[in-house]
């Protein structure tokens, strides 16, 4: 039975001697730029829709108030989601230069076109600045702690008063909304007294222009000591030791920089929330969005020259592999958080779960359990679906849905229901109408270099033997 990856053809290059260029203005981009029109009109739309009608169902000024951080809320969803393409684009071009990796070479030119749509993310980190600066459309509860609901009847001396012991779940919400009260309180107190700490709008801005100015850097001197990886052998060679020497530090950079990024953007949304496993399943999710977004692209064009002159099943493999791992990974580190809070049972951290655990929610976590980790996982132990393309590419635009749906999970719960709507769809809105522009972005700057670093296919040399089946 022949292997669905094409063989090297006769006549491929040897080692030392690049391949023929492929220029990707010959690709059609066209149907992918429609796609990407239709998501950002369509997203937007529902997005802008769905924010009316949650306004309109809600009541009192109360309400309208939490109807509109609700909007924005949904705004940080379709913002975390797309950051992970620019970031975690940059942190696996890092590890590639590292691991001199197949797929890191192969996934080059889309990781590079990705990292190049960070000036997007920054303006729309500017409308998020902007939005912390006024109480009424604020996401975060702890921008105008004055305002922030706290929940009614909770006893502060002693918040499980008048609860059955044996009634575990009403007793941990109980304590749960007590931290909830207690750490908005604290942060009122902080204002009265004209403190301001890491959850505070200066903060929250400085730190906002200080992550985007550095990973920007990064970022450009990644992309410009890549387009010097071009001539002769010992021309890509000096090239490659640069970008190798920068990525070792750079991935620890991009360790700390991600944590402050994920501690203030996303984890304060829950009050008196902490976890510093957290970051890590942020920076996860990161890698296997990327991953799966440029594998998704990568398989539509694997047929086409130059790829087929270089490719080998062993390449699509490890890729394929590498999904797998960060699957698996993903899995480890959400269970680890999870399992930690159980065993801890501290009342500042279990209102995360709480919140996840009843209502709608609960179907949400544990379709995440089965459909994040279960389901992938079985069907990428299988050859026979890490070798045929297009069973690949739909397990990979399945992950990239499911990283979504955490993305949701992360942030919706925490946000106050002005009404009965519906508001998720706001959080499907936001991320297929951002969704939408980064792609027509995307392919802007795909198309501004060739599709493969062919100066650089002699560093495959097991591509250009034929493999026997």
């Amino acid at each position: 039975m022949s292997d669905p990856i094409a063989s090297p053809t006769p006549g491929a290059p040897t080692p030392g001697t690049p391949s023929p260029a492929l220029d990707p203005n010959a690709i059609d981009w066209a149907p992918y730029n429609r796609v990407a029109v239709g998501a950002a009109i369509g997203g937007v739309a529902l997005f802008v829709v769905a924010g009316l009608a949650n306004l309109a169902a809600a009541e009192g000024e109360h309400g309208k108030h939490l109807a509109t951080a609700r909007f924005m809320s949904a705004y940080l969803t379709g913002f975390t989601y797309w950051l992970s393409l620019p970031i975690g684009a940059m942190a696996l071009l890092m590890i590639g230069y590292l691991a001199k990796t197949s797929w890191g070479l192969l996934l080059r030119r889309p990781l590079e076109a990705a990292t190049r749509t960070w000036p997007l993310l920054a303006i729309l980190f500017a409308g998020l600045a902007v939005s912390v600066t006024t109480e009424h459309y604020s996401p975060y509860w702890w921008t105008a702690p004055e305002l922030a609901a706290t929940p009614p009847n909770v006893n502060s001396a002693n918040p499980g008063a008048n609860v059955d012991p044996a009634n575990k779940r009403e007793l941990a919400e109980k304590y749960g909304e007590y931290m909830i009260e207690k750490a908005v309180e604290t942060e009122r107190h902080a204002r009265q007294e004209g403190t301001y700490n890491f959850l505070s709008v200066p903060s929250f801005i400085g730190v906002g222009i200080v992550l985007f100015a550095i990973w920007g850097g990064m970022i450009t001197y990644l992309n410009a000591w890549s387009r010097k990886a071009e001539g002769t052998p010992a021309q890509v060679e000096a090239a490659l030791l640069k970008l190798s020497n920068f990525s070792g530090p750079g991935m620890i950079v991009f360790a700390i920089t991600l944590t402050a990024g994920s501690t203030q953007w996303v984890m304060s949304v829950e009050p008196g929330w902490s976890s510093t496993m957290f970051p890590v399943i942020f920076a996860v999710n990161q890698f296997l969005t990327t991953l799966a977004f440029c594998l998704v692209l990568f398989l539509v064009i694997v047929s086409k020259q130059p790829f087929a002159s270089v490719m080998r099943p062993k390449f699509q493999l490890d890729m394929a592999t590498l999904l797998l791992v960060f699957t698996l990974f993903w899995t480890y580190t959400s269970f680890s958080q999870f399992m930690l809070i159980w065993v801890g049972n501290l009342p500042e951290e279990i209102p995360f779960y709480i919140k996840r655990s009843y209502g709608g929610w609960w179907y949400v976590s544990m379709s995440l359990a089965l459909l994040h980790f279960a389901l992938p996982f079985l069907l990428l132990l299988f050859r026979g679906i890490k070798l045929q393309p297009m069973r690949l590419r739909r397990v990979a635009m399945f992950l990239l849905v499911m990283c979504g749906l955490d993305v949701i999970w992360w942030n919706a719960p925490a946000a106050p229901q002005a009404s009965s709507f519906p508001s998720w769809l706001m959080d499907v809105g936001a991320i297929v109408g951002i969704g939408g522009v980064w792609g027509l972005y995307f392919f802007a700057q795909l198309k501004k270099r060739n599709i493969l670093p062919t100066d650089e296919t002699y560093l495959l040399p097991e591509g250009h033997t034929h493999e026997s089946h």
